[in-house]
């Protein structure tokens, strides 16, 4: 196969992946691990395996430097027991059959009967993906390959790598390629977590390792700090009132010494309720005043680096259609961002007043979200 002769041309160390199919109980089952593995055919690339595996041990990122104009190669593929029959490459109608272990031309359309799903949400023939990439910590001499078969991940890289070239972007960059987990439904309507590659420039990419706590404990030790402070004024000036108490002067009578102890008895009862009163007023005020702040602080942080959203338009940029959202940050300044196609069916469900964060990456002076992360996600109503 064409494809595959191109493949076999360059020297390649081995294949990424982040799962396997392995024989379980006489039966072909793919098995997820959520990270990264790499495989090798030839013996004489087991130093590079064993780098791999040192650097990138269960990581589910990677940093790679793509190979050529068109680093992501889709195409439609058909198989049996004896390996590919068919496969045609994508855009394309003509494809190749095998016939006889001779490769002839055969007309490719989207209503093959090979291409249409069966009742269990499968058909024969399935869209796939092979992605070629160095990984410069091991070497820069020898590409690995990526077969990529989930096609929200195909669809994730191939909106990319476009987007990058309509933008006149040069592909000669480092990127990261890292796995998240996403909830999707099936032809069935059954539920899974699996796990889509996705790809971002590698100075864009932020490792959830390196996101700060949020600081819990400062706001604790503050707290802890200003009770403390009230808790010493307190005492100061309740000492403070005992010695005023101590230097008050006798009677001459005994009389009036009994009264003045009586009334002095009294007073300090009462005093000493007051105080009780006063302090635990005061302790609730400054409890109050603690939580007051606490919240006020979690919302910060909750809000920090969010968009509100003010409206949406379509503007065309080389022939081809954008969507763009009118927003404005928490610092009350309005800006027009062009949205990643990947979110654009997204944010059209969203109402005026959605809050979010975004990956902004700016080029010729145009902000792009190449990344959406939802904070206060409200729906449009849909009339009946």
């Amino acid at each position: 196969m064409e494809e595959n002769k191109k493949l076999k041309k360059l020297p390649v160390i081995g294949r990424v992946q982040h799962g396997e199919q392995l024989l379980i109980n006489g039966k072909k089952r793919v098995k997820e691990y959520g990270h990264f593995i790499a495989k090798i055919k030839e013996e004489n690339m087991k130093p590079y395996l064993e780098k791999f595996n040192k650097i990138f041990k269960e990581a589910k990122n990677i940093d790679i430097k793509l190979v050529g104009d068109n680093p992501l190669s889709i195409r439609q593929e058909r198989y049996n027991q004896g390996g590919a029959v068919c496969y045609c490459l994508e855009n394309q109608t003509t494809g190749r059959q095998k016939v006889k272990n001779l490769w002839q031309p055969i007309e490719c359309k989207s209503d093959c009967s090979y291409r249409q799903k069966g009742e269990n949400g499968k058909s024969l023939c399935n869209r796939i993906a092979w992605l070629k990439f160095l990984i410069p910590e091991i070497a820069n001499d020898r590409i690995w390959l990526m077969k990529i078969t989930g096609q929200q991940s195909i669809d994730n890289l191939k909106a990319y790598i476009e987007f990058q070239q309509t933008q006149g972007n040069s592909l000669n960059n480092m990127y990261t390629i890292f796995l998240q987990q996403k909830e999707q439904i099936n032809f069935n309507g059954d539920t899974f977590n699996n796990y889509i590659l996705d790809i971002i420039l590698k100075d864009e990419f932020i490792s959830k390792k390196s996101i700060p706590e949020t600081p819990k404990k400062q706001s604790e030790n503050t707290s802890s700090l200003t009770s403390d402070k009230v808790t010493n004024s307190i005492v100061e000036k309740r000492v403070a009132s005992t010695s005023s108490t101590d230097n008050i002067k006798p009677k001459e009578s005994l009389i009036d010494n009994q009264k003045e102890d009586k009334k002095k008895t009294t007073n300090t009862t009462n005093t000493a309720e007051s105080k009780g009163k006063e302090k635990a007023s005061k302790k609730a005020k400054t409890d109050n005043e603690s939580n007051q702040k606490n919240q006020q602080e979690t919302a910060i942080d909750e809000y920090k680096d969010c968009y509100v959203l003010l409206g949406t338009h379509q503007e065309k940029i080389l022939d081809k259609d954008y969507l763009v959202g009118e927003f404005t940050d928490m610092n009350d300044q309005v800006s027009n961002i062009y949205i990643h196609p990947n979110f654009k069916d997204e944010l059209l469900e969203c109402e005026l007043g959605s809050v979010m964060r975004l990956g902004l990456q700016e080029v010729k002076n145009k902000k792009f979200a190449v990344n959406i992360e939802f904070v206060e996600k409200h729906m449009k109503k849909i009339a009946a």
